[in-house]
């Protein structure tokens, strides 16, 4: 059945009829000025629809509605965003523009042409999709996938927007963009060269398989979310260029120690959050940083410069460790969550509280952590 439907939207300079039209199993927004089409969601059309593309989806080159033939030269923001029937996805070579979102979350999406045509990819087109295969048309004048390495790369300014499961990093990348890497659950072993200056947020957010990561030196940044959710990464050694450690950068990651270089002056909140096999803490910095409560799940192990061990065991959050330097912080023992006790419990705050929660409680005057 044809629907359609006609909008009318402005820019600053001029005023195009835009129609919409389901062609085929494809929705489409229309130009009748300049005769281009581009690909769209159900949602654009019918907010309450259920129905997403699913299996193989075949785009074609061009489409033909009440009599007028259309180039199809883009796929809309979040035109295919969390399809996750989709299996497989054939981009015509006339498509000139991915815009953001368009495929995230096409969890069962696993290869991927990017045509000579494509010049731009919008942020996120395919976030969180986790990818198997990548590869870029040799004629392509904006992407590459240089040396075969299993991901699209913007040429002009070198960053890598797109890896897969079998990507790998070639030497002259200079920055990885936001949500590159996500949820790319097969992905075991990543080396990123030194000419890496940048790794976006959400970098490798999901890869459940990653248990071995080189990062560069000259790095200065971990950005929120980079390594959140890789249960399978025990250990990672920080570069010691490092400044700054953003908020969820490792959380709920299988981190058992971490060493966190003396270059590092901030660490955002719930930074290693829910890293429960976390034992062992290094923090060399002489000058404790200010942290947020959160920012570490389990209080246990911390080692620091022996000049600084009494600032660490005096500074809020850093003193709530077990164990600074093998001394006893004043933590007794380690409960667990929602224990019921006879004596009065109340938190760090002093207020009074009936039982125990996740943190540090005082009983009797003692300081006692449930995790």
């Amino acid at each position: 059945m044809m629907l359609a439907m006609t909008l009318v939207m402005s820019a600053t300079s001029y005023a195009a009829s835009y129609v919409g039209a389901k062609i085929g199993n494809i929705y489409y927004f229309l130009n009748s000025e300049n005769k281009n089409a581009s690909v769209a969601s159900e949602f654009d059309f019918d907010k309450n629809s259920k129905i997403l593309y699913s299996g193989d989806v075949v785009i074609p080159e061009t489409v033909t509605y009440d009599g007028a033939t259309y180039k199809v030269t883009g796929i809309k923001s979040a035109a295919f965003n969390a399809c996750e029937g989709l299996t497989s996805v054939t981009i015509p070579n006339t498509v000139t523009e991915i815009a953001d979102d368009a495929f995230s979350y096409c969890t069962n999406l696993k290869s991927l042409h990017i045509p000579a045509s494509v010049a731009k990819i919008g942020d996120r087109a395919f976030a969180y999709t986790g990818l198997n295969s990548v590869t870029v048309d040799k004629d392509n004048k904006f992407y590459d996938s240089r040396n075969d390495c299993n991901a699209v790369i913007e040429t002009a300014t070198n960053t890598l927007v797109i890896g897969s499961d079998k990507t790998v990093i070639p030497d002259g990348v200079t920055k990885i963009a936001t949500a590159a890497f996500s949820s790319c659950q097969e992905l075991q072993t990543v080396v990123i060269p030194n000419s890496v200056k940048r790794i976006g947020k959400e970098a490798f957010c999901g890869c459940v398989s990653l248990a071995s990561v080189t990062l560069p030196e000259g790095l200065d940044e971990i950005e929120a979310y980079t390594f959140a959710n890789c249960g399978a990464l025990t250990s990672i050694v920080l570069p010691s260029s490092l400044k700054s450690i953003g908020e969820f950068a490792f959380s709920y990651s299988g981190l058992k120690s971490i060493t966190i270089p003396a270059s590092v002056w901030n660490i955002e909140a719930r930074a290693f959050g829910g890293c429960r096999d976390l034992t062992t803490v290094e923090n060399k910095a002489v000058v404790p940083q200010a942290i947020y409560d959160g920012t570490f799940s389990a209080f246990k192990k911390l080692i620091v410069p022996e000049e600084s061990a009494d600032a660490y065991r005096k500074s809020p959050i850093w003193s709530n460790f077990a164990y600074v330097n093998g001394v006893a912080t004043g933590i007794d023992d380690l409960l667990s969550p929602n224990t019921y006790h006879p004596s009065p419990i109340y938190n760090l705050s002093g207020k009074r509280l009936y039982k125990t929660f996740k943190g540090v409680n005082i009983i009797n005057g003692k300081k006692y952590i449930s995790k």
